[in-house]
Parts: C-alpha cells; sequence; structure tokens
C-alpha cells in the first residue's frame, strides 16, 4: 500500500487535522547566577551572548559538575579558552556550574549543528563527573468581582459544582499559602493581582532578572495567576480560589525556547517557602514524545523531596490540549510522578481539548467555546472574559484549591495531596466521551480521560483537615521481559509480581511502565493497554494520528508510561501489556522489552472513613443544628408527614441568614418523612452512622434537640430518606450526603 493511501487510512478517524508545523526561532540567553567569593566584576561574563538556533539544535551553553572544591572560575577560564565562566546552581546537595563559548566560537559550533568537540575533552577530565552541551526546546503555553456573575465555575451557576464557595465558608481563603506561577511572566501590579504579590522574590529565568512582567502580547501568565488569587471584594474584575494567598511570578516563557538548566532553576526556586507551583504549559501537541531533561528531573525529585522543609513541594500540571486526538503519557512532565496532571471540563463531559490521560489525577473546569469561556485578570491592568479556555485555566483552579487545603493542613506532604485528590474527587454525572467510567480493583471509579474526576474543594478542606499522613512511600521494581512479539493486529504479554517481590507493597499509587517498543512505519499507530491483576484497563498509549504521518520511517521507542488508574490496588498477581497496531494487516508494530516500578504504601494509606467522617461531623452537626433552630423560631414547624421524598443536595448555614431562611423554607415543605423506599436506581450503597450531638437554641426556647445523622453514598443526585422527626440540613462530602434532622 502506498503512502499516499496508508496516510488516507490514518486521516479517516482522525478527529483533528494535521497541524501546520512552525520553525520555531529561538533566542537563548544566559545567567550569571552567583558570582564567588566576591570577585570582581571584570573577572564574571558581563555581557551574555545570545543566539539563534532552531528547536532540538545545540545551543552555546554548557552545564557540568565538579569534585573541586574550590572557586572553578579560577581554573576552568584558565584552563579551557574557548569558554567563559557564566555562574552556578544547587538542586539539591548537586552544584551544576554553567558556561558559554566564545562569541567567536559560537557561529563556528552552531552552524555545523552538532556537539561542540571540545565537550568530549571535559568528559576525559576526572575533575569533571558529568558535562552536557543544551539543546534548545521549545514549551508553549496550554491556552485555547465586577464579574462575579461571569464566574459560573466559582458562583454556583453551574452544576456539579466544585464546591469552592463552600470552602470559603468554611473559612478558607489561601491564607498563608504562597504560589508560584511559572508562565510567561505576571504583571505584578495589577489592580486585582497587586495586594497578593511578592514583588521580592519573583523571579524571570528568561531575561535573567527580578521582573516577571511580560513583554509584548503576552498574557497567559496574568491570566492563570488571576484565576488563583485575585483578591477578592475590591469591585475589580474577578476573584481568585485562593483570594488571600501570596503569588510569586516566575517567568520562563517567551518568544525563544527553553533550557534543561533554567527550567530546573524555576522549578526549585525559593522552595523552602513556596508551597505549590501552578504550571500551566509543556511540549507541543499531538506529535512527538518529550521529556524533561536530566536537571529539571532532578529539579522535581529535589522539589517533593526537600521543598517546603521536607513535606514537598506541590508541582499542578496542565495535562494537555490536544485533545482525544493525543495522550498525556507522551508528556513527561505531566506523567512524572511528582506533577499532579490536570485536566479539563466543560459541563457535564470532557472538554473538548481534554486529552487521555492515565496521569491524570482529576479534573476542573477550564472554559469551553461549547458552553461557556472563563473569566479572568489579563495585563494592560485588563479583564478578559472571552476566549479562555484550556487545561491552562484549570491548572490553575486546582492549584487554588490545593491552596485552600494547605490551609486547612500545612503539614501535609505531596503525597497527601494527590491522595486526597483521588480521596474526595468524583464522577459527579460527568460523562467520558471516548470511553465509558470503570471501577477499578479498589473500588474507585476513573475515567480514561478525567482521572478520578471533578475537585471537591469543600472535601478537600474538611477531609484534608484530619488528614493522618499517609505511610512511607515504597518501591518495587519487576524484572524485565523481552517478548519479542511482533504483531499487525493485537498481541499481549504478561508480568508476574509475587508477593515476595513485593512484599512490602500492598496499595498502589503509581505505576510506571518502562517500555521499548518498535513500528515499521507511522508510529502514532502503536496502540499499549495495561491490565492489573483487578482486571483493571489502563490506556497507555493510544492512537494518535499526528504523531502517525509525522513519524513514516519505521524505528524503536524508548519510553516510561505512568499510570494512577490502579491506585490502592493491590499489585501482587499477573500483569498484561496489550500492544496493538491500529491499522490491522498494515503496520507492524513489535513489543522488544517491558518492566514495571510500582509505588505505594505497605498499609492503606487512607484514614477511617468513619473516624473521619465523625471528625467532620462533630465540627458541623452542632453548627448546623443552632442555626436551623435560630430559624425554626421564626418558622412554623408542625410536620407535613409524606411517604417518600427527594432531598436537595444542600447545607444551611449561618453565612447567610437570607440565604439559609430561603433553603429552609423550601427545604420545609419536603420533611418530615416517616416512610424509607430504597431503590437500586437511587442508592447503590447504604449505611447508616448514628450520632448523637446536643444544642441549645440561642434564642428563649430551651428546647435540646437531638440529630441521628444518615449516610448515603449518592450516584445520581437525589437521595431517598427515612425517619420520624423534623429535617435540619443534607451536606455532600466527597460523594457522600450526610442528611440530619431532628427527632422527637
Amino acid at each position: 500500500m502506498s503512502k499516499s493511501h496508508i496516510e488516507s487510512h490514518l486521516y479517516q478517524d482522525a478527529k483533528v487535522k494535521k497541524s501546520t508545523k512552525k520553525t520555531v526561532e529561538c533566542d537563548i540567553g544566559f545567567e550569571h547566577v552567583e558570582r564567588l567569593n566576591n570577585e570582581k566584576e571584570d573577572n564574571v561574563t558581563k555581557n551574555i551572548k545570545r543566539v539563534n538556533v532552531k528547536d532540538g539544535e545545540f545551543t552555546n551553553r554548557i552545564v557540568f559538575t565538579t569534585t573541586r572544591e574550590d572557586d572553578p572560575i579560577l581554573w576552568f577560564n584558565k584552563k579551557y579558552h574557548r569558554y567563559e565562566y557564566i555562574g552556578q546552581f544547587w538542586i539539591g546537595e548537586t552544584k551544576y556550574i554553567t558556561a558559554q563559548l566564545h562569541q567567536t566560537k559560537t557561529k563556528e559550533v552552531l552552524s555545523t549543528l552538532r556537539e561542540d568537540p571540545d565537550v568530549n575533552v571535559l568528559r576525559q577530565n576526572p575533575e569533571i563527573s558529568w558535562v552536557t552541551q543544551e539543546k534548545a526546546h521549545t514549551r508553549r503555553a496550554r491556552t485555547l468581582d465586577t464579574k462575579w456573575p461571569k464566574l459560573w465555575y466559582l458562583n454556583g451557576d453551574v452544576s456539579p459544582s466544585m464546591k469552592v464557595d463552600k470552602a470559603w465558608a468554611d473559612g478558607y481563603s489561601g491564607m498563608g499559602i504562597t504560589i508560584a506561577v511559572l508562565d510567561d511572566g505576571l504583571q505584578t501590579d495589577h489592580p486585582d493581582l497587586a495586594a497578593n504579590v511578592d514583588t521580592v522574590n519573583d523571579k524571570d529565568f528568561y531575561d535573567y532578572d527580578d521582573d516577571p512582567r511580560q513583554e509584548g502580547g503576552n498574557s497567559h501568565g496574568t491570566e492563570c495567576s488571576g484565576l488563583i488569587g485575585a483578591v477578592k471584594d475590591n469591585n475589580i474584575c474577578v476573584v481568585g480560589v485562593a483570594f488571600s494567598c501570596t503569588l510569586i511570578g516566575i517567568r520562563i516563557l517567551g518568544d525563544s525556547a527553553l533550557l534543561d538548566s533554567d527550567e530546573a532553576q524555576a522549578l526549585n526556586h525559593y522552595i523552602s517557602k513556596i508551597d505549590i507551583y501552578s504550571n500551566s504549559w509543556g511540549p507541543g501537541e499531538l506529535t512527538g514524545f518529550e521529556e524533561p531533561g536530566p536537571i529539571t528531573k532532578a529539579a522535581l525529585q529535589n522539589g517533593v523531596t526537600n521543598g517546603r522543609n521536607g513535606k514537598g513541594s506541590i508541582y499542578i500540571w496542565a495535562a494537555g490540549n490536544g485533545g482525544t486526538a493525543d495522550n498525556c503519557n507522551a508528556d513527561g512532565y505531566a506523567n512524572s510522578i511528582y506533577t499532579v496532571a490536570i485536566t479539563g471540563v466543560q459541563i457535564r463531559k470532557n472538554a473538548w481539548y481534554s486529552e487521555v490521560c492515565a496521569p491524570a489525577l482529576a479534573a476542573a473546569y477550564g472554559g469551553s467555546e461549547d458552553d461557556r469561556f472563563m473569566t479572568t485578570t489579563t495585563t494592560a491592568s485588563g479583564c478578559k472574559t472571552e476566549g479562555v479556555q484550556g487545561t491552562s485555566y484549570a491548572a490553575p483552579i486546582a492549584t487554588g484549591i490545593a491552596a485552600l487545603t494547605l490551609e486547612a493542613n500545612p503539614n501535609l506532604t505531596w503525597r497527601d495531596i494527590q491522595h486526597l485528590i483521588v480521596f474526595t474527587s468524583n464522577r459527579n454525572g460527568f460523562n467520558d466521551t471516548y470511553s465509558e467510567w470503570s471501577i477499578n480493583g479498589a473500588n474507585k471509579e476513573f475515567s480514561q480521560v478525567l482521572g478520578f474526576g471533578l475537585l471537591d474543594a469543600e472535601a478537600m478542606v474538611k477531609y484534608g483537615k484530619h488528614w493522618v499522613t499517609v505511610p512511607i512511600q515504597q518501591t518495587c521494581r519487576s524484572y524485565t521481559s523481552s517478548p519479542a512479539l511482533s504483531t499487525n493486529t493485537s498481541a499481549s504479554d504478561s508480568i508476574t509480581i509475587t508477593s515476595g517481590d513485593c512484599s512490602s507493597l500492598n496499595y498502589l499509587e503509581h505505576v510506571l511502565a518502562h517500555i521499548t517498543f518498535s513500528y515499521t512505519g507511522f508510529r502514532g499507530v502503536t496502540q499499549l493497554y495495561l491490565v492489573s491483576p483487578s482486571g483493571t484497563r489502563s490506556h497507555l498509549l493510544h492512537y494518535r494520528y499526528n504523531d502517525a504521518v509525522d513519524n513514516e520511517p519505521a524505528g524503536t521507542l524508548i519510553w516510561t508510561f505512568m499510570s494512577v488508574h490502579f491506585w490502592k490496588e493491590n499489585p501482587i498477581g499477573s500483569w498484561s501489556l496489550e500492544i496493538s497496531s491500529y491499522i490491522n494487516d498494515i503496520i507492524t508494530v513489535s513489543l522488544d522489552s517491558w518492566s514495571l516500578t510500582l509505588y505505594g504504601t505497605s498499609v492503606d494509606p487512607w484514614p477511617s472513613t468513619e473516624a473521619t467522617t465523625s471528625a467532620i461531623l462533630s465540627e458541623s452537626t452542632t453548627q448546623d443544628i443552632i442555626t436551623t433552630n435560630e430559624l425554626r423560631n421564626e418558622v412554623s414547624t408542625e410536620p407535613t408527614t409524606q411517604s417518600t421524598i427527594t432531598v436537595q443536595t444542600t447545607k444551611v448555614t449561618s453565612a447567610s441568614t437570607t440565604q439559609s431562611s430561603t433553603i429552609f423554607q423550601t427545604i420545609e415543605h419536603q420533611t418530615d418523612i416517616t416512610t424509607f423506599v430504597p431503590t437500586s436506581r437511587d442508592i447503590t450503597e447504604t449505611t447508616l452512622m448514628h450520632t448523637t450531638q446536643t444544642a441549645t437554641p440561642r434564642h428563649t426556647k430551651e428546647k435540646v434537640i437531638t440529630s441521628t445523622m444518615a449516610t448515603f453514598n449518592d450516584t445520581n443526585g437525589t437521595i431517598i430518606s427515612r425517619g420520624v422527626g423534623v429535617f435540619i440540613t443534607i451536606i455532600s462530602i466527597a460523594g457522600v450526603v450526610f442528611v440530619t434532622y431532628a427527632t422527637k
């Protein structure tokens, strides 16, 4: 079959057309990071050379590590005349030294598009333990109060809700939490942001100065910042999810490409004080496999190890905007175990731009032209209401929710945050247009696109406040299987994990699959599915049209894929890896080798649901009863008996007397239930938990109310309850609906 016929076949079922590739000219700049031992200005490079190279080509910068303890400037410039010393930076316990080619040599080396031959000379020096000549790589922004009525994702205008307003009502606003926004810049004097911006610790790793403000028409970072931390109640533009947080702008994106060392420094900037790093950027969409460089990988690991004084930095990452024609597992930033990949939803379904994404933990609203855009701050002190959509904007929402959670419990670790997201997120009636939702071996419902579902801010702060730190992370590595399977349809191989192999790991978190596969052409037709011993099937890689037509020649790929779909499963048993060709009988794919790295815990990482729920209810029930009783002094309490009832998922609070009275009046006509009618459609699991709380009304009556708490797992937005008494309130936490009513 000819190439044109194959491409036609490939395109037939593609949901997106092949994107036009643009050559990106890359201005590479360098910074003198740190001047040692008070050396004179003349001894240090004053003017950092900037050169134009294309994406993937060598730059004029080298980075190396050395075993020498003395000042490198004293010996490096003397011994290696082709280079000029720039400076140094630390990632954990490792010191990296940067240098650049002299201007006279830069053009000579870069014109050959090859590595500078002196790099090999450096490799032979026993005092230099590691050296690399950096390449350019393109990273793209992931974007496709006066405005409160437009904040549909916060103001309760749509259902289901992320319940940010309920977390606010519980008193959380991000106070005391510091968030870095790594992007194309931040307008630090924007009137809706300035009060929350820490201008002392802002940083620009693009132009190498301390001013993170954007240049030209770039506004993406300011837009993301507004969703996170715009000031509340100032009559300007919008309010951020964590409206009392501290924002730090870190500029890394521009018209030129990034370097590994720049990314690494940005991701470790001020790690002792920054709690969350929000990243709405990544490699290009639809084609290719790109991962962080070795220094950036080290920076991420150092962040979760040493950040926040050992509790670990939180790295939130936008999962990508390629739609179901792309797969976020081809993005080495989103599929890192150290990052929290967040995808986007529109009303009641995955957003049109959401990718198939086994690494995605959860989803947040990210706007969509199909229903509603997001509204946020923009440059020139503006407020943007049109065109704001993408996982770029879902990630800042998740960042804000994580900030509320850390405010509730500052001792949460980076893994605690990931566990809380899995524990509290839920389907909430969302549809996955790519495939059906599944239930894993630990009884958690998940989607191949949306992870474990929509984020729930109220549940995050309530459970986060009482969360018990998860046990120490355990790691288990399987043997490597080399089946050399070739197929033009599908084939599978298995690896068995025994209790002896993983004796200390009983509850899974992340699963890494290290896979080498070959293809006779059109790489994007290769599909990979990992199946756990519990039968859970995770789509590691699916058909990508653009990657197929952009990679026509035969080849081999070595790549590490990641999935969170097996969370809390037991790893013991047979794991299967299925490989298939999207074009049957035409393109042959081969599974050359594969192995697994499993992460998790030896004991159950989640606290007792009953104990945690009791702690939450002990805080909320008394207040609910008192509030409702105050209202009952002004409203008739004569019961109206009904045989069945559907109760709204609404919590009566004291935040607004007017609002509470309205809610109370609405519910009053539906209460005093005498009959319980369970149906399989309405209730999938019923558990009765009885707690007793007493409260003295704050008015003249001395009546004491005793409450009974009925708990139901609600799957379709309604419940049917039973009991004799007067309804008090109903709250929903992590998909569990709590109904409180007073007995006589």
